[in-house]
């Protein structure tokens, strides 16, 4: 695979066979997902809960993977098979974009090998497979905002900063964190100077004038909506009570940490490939500063966020709030020191990943035949439950403290109400049974009660359940209990 950098817009064979090998195993996660069912995950329940309409806001996330998911139900029905083709072709526009990307300067060798960087970091490969929403939204973004400023470096145009401003306008409506990834890319071609030349023009102010002006309604709804959008930024400093150290020193060492094994797959695929040659860089292929671009925008990532992470006390990180910093060090790492590795090194790093597709496809596959997990609860019995309590007649509103119940009984009952899903807040006249899943504390039920100003409208006093929820592949003795609250509500519509 020594191939030269294609054309602009041809493909070569080699092309189009790597690009079909990674459609074809995309393809394959989302018919496994779709055939084996089972529960949601909680960012697919998320999705269920919220994710039925088209707003400028839907809560603490940002909102692009929402429209496209509210796009995808619209088109496929509100069904597993929804979610996860939505999940695998942004996954699968990652990596295409990418590879692209690369080819616009790199041999189909070096460019593959910086491809399987992706698919080297677990938090992308298994955990955005098995969890992803809005992150994945975010990855599609970066992955085509490189590949346009690649090709602007091969052959500058006008519509590239078009469409690099509506790129940065889509990854700044899928996570925060997006912004890291373009802003350290651009820092670090400084040190480039052809890439310098390509990139630091006066047509990027375009780019960043026409994202402005995309962004200005969602972002103003956050404005408008503080409270609501920043709900969850307490998970940032969740910490050990247990722990000798202090939550700051926690985070530090968690960001460190986190960090390191991200990158582990990385750092001993490429040692076990480069050791038996040892040959020196730049000896096999020439990546014409790609790589250590890339690295260097991975590091300065790491260190801003580091920083970051100093200056807020964070507390709580995790890897994939990382990513806009951990995907180009892994896939200018992979860059790099392939242009030390033999044809031989290279085949087997192709093949190691090759493997561990497989297995990638394998896992998931496991986890949803077996074990007592989030994925093989029988949510479904809890809907039976609760319509045991609930007057069948009229509609019955759920609250949960997390998504993953909210999201799962309404993928069961699709006529019950979720109550972050309502515009303003107002209970529907109709309602008659209001069940807040998952917590056996009163005040925390009612505090759901004071966010929604139902407390007029209660009857009487709650009754509390505890419901026993077997596994889908588990002896139906293993059992998950799962507490709620039942309010009966004036029914106004009557």
């Amino acid at each position: 695979m020594t191939t030269a950098p294609s054309a602009p817009d041809t493909l070569t064979r080699q092309d189009r066979l790597f690009l079909g090998l990674v459609f074809g195993y995309f393809a394959i996660q989302t018919v496994v997902r779709t055939v084996l069912g089972g529960s949601l995950e909680m960012d697919e329940a998320e999705m269920i809960a919220l994710a039925q309409d088209f707003r400028l806001g839907y809560g603490p996330q940002l909102p692009l993977f929402n429209w496209l998911q509210a796009a995808a139900f619209s088109l496929f029905g509100v069904n597993t098979f929804a979610l996860t083709v939505l999940k695998n072709l942004l996954l699968c526009l990652t990596y295409a974009g990418v590879y692209l990307g690369l080819r616009h300067k790199l041999t189909v060798r070096l460019s593959v090998l910086g491809t399987l960087g992706l698919l080297l970091l677990p938090n992308l490969s298994w955990e955005g497979q098995r969890a992803g929403s809005h992150t994945i939204v975010m990855l599609a973004a970066m992955a085509w905002s490189f590949w346009v400023l690649m090709r602007q470096w091969r052959t500058a145009h006008l519509w590239h900063w078009i469409a690099f401003g509506l790129l940065l306008a889509a990854g700044g409506l899928s996570k925060y964190n997006f912004w890291l990834f373009p802003l350290t890319l651009y820092l670090s071609a400084i040190w480039l100077p052809e890439l310098r030349k390509a990139l630091w023009r006066r047509e990027a102010l375009l780019s960043l004038v026409l994202a402005s002006l995309l962004l200005v309604l969602p972002y103003g709804w956050i404005v408008s909506h503080l409270d609501t959008a920043f709900s969850s930024a307490q998970k940032l400093y969740y910490f050990s009570h247990d722990s000798a150290l202090s939550p700051r020193q926690q985070g530090l060492l968690e960001f460190v940490t986190q960090s390191l094994v991200a990158l582990l797959l990385t750092l001993l695929t490429l040692l076990l490939a480069w050791l038996p040659a040892r040959k020196p860089l730049g000896s096999a292929g020439n990546d014409f500063g790609i790589g250590v671009w890339l690295m260097r925008a991975g590091v300065l990532g790491l260190l801003m966020s580091f920083i970051g992470v100093i200056a807020s006390g964070t507390s709580d990180i995790q890897a994939r709030w990382l990513l806009p910093a951990l995907i180009p060090l892994s896939v200018g790492l992979m860059i790099r020191v392939g242009t030390a590795l033999t044809p031989r090194a290279s085949r087997n790093v192709m093949r190691f990943s090759a493997l561990l597709a497989l297995l990638l496809i394998a896992a998931m596959a496991d986890i949803r035949l077996r074990g007592a997990g989030s994925d093989s609860m029988r949510v479904d019995l809890l809907a039976e439950d609760i319509e045991r309590h609930c007057d069948p007649d009229a509609p019955v509103l759920i609250a949960s403290t997390g998504y993953y119940f909210l999201g799962n009984l309404k993928f069961h009952r699709p006529d019950w109400i979720a109550l972050p899903s309502l515009k303003d807040r107002i209970l529907p006249e109709a309602a008659a049974c209001l069940v807040v899943v998952n917590t056996d504390d009163p005040a925390q039920a009612e505090a759901v009660l004071q966010q929604y100003d139902a407390s007029s409208r209660v009857i009487g006093t709650p009754e509390h359940v505890t419901a026993a929820l077997t596994y889908r592949f588990e002896p139906p003795e293993r059992t998950k209990d799962v507490s709620y609250f039942v309010y009966k509500l004036k029914n106004g519509a009557r």
